[in-house]
């Protein structure tokens, strides 16, 4: 099933889950950093911990919709046949479906990370305070 899910979009689809990949490691750092180290074991972390947190969370906000997007185009290309000049019901299926797809796997990335981002700035309370970037918490 997951092999046809990226067959069916595109080869946009393995950047996509190389950045995935990517995301599932910068979770479980920041699992054991913050939400460990600092939350469960009080252990005291410096301000750049957090800031790493907001570089690595924006790369994930900002990179998968665009390669989303980049292979939405590419199936609409695809799906209007507009590279080889004609168009056929089962190409215009065939690339709506790459950008449906390609879409969705940009779309979920990049929500997983904001709703990550949101809950470590909690967890990680007054580290990150005045750094740019960071929200003041109330």
């Amino acid at each position: 099933m997951f092999t046809d899910y990226i067959k069916l979009g595109g080869m946009m689809m393995w950047p996509l889950l190389i950045c995935s990949v990517l995301l599932g490691a910068v979770l479980i750092e920041r699992v054991w950093t913050i939400i460990l180290l600092h939350c469960v074991f009080r252990r005291k972390l410096k301000p750049t911990v957090v800031a790493a947190s907001v570089r690595a969370f924006a790369f994930f906000k900002d990179i998968p919709p665009g390669l989303g997007l980049l292979g939405t185009v590419i199936g609409v290309v695809k799906s209007f046949g507009l590279s080889e000049g004609r168009i056929t019901a089962d190409s215009a299926a065939a690339g709506l479906g790459v950008a449906c797809y390609t879409t969705i796997a940009g779309l979920v990335i990049c929500l997983v990370a904001s709703v990550c981002e949101y809950i470590f700035e909690w967890a990680s309370g007054d580290i990150g305070r005045g750094l740019p970037g960071v929200r003041d918490h109330v």
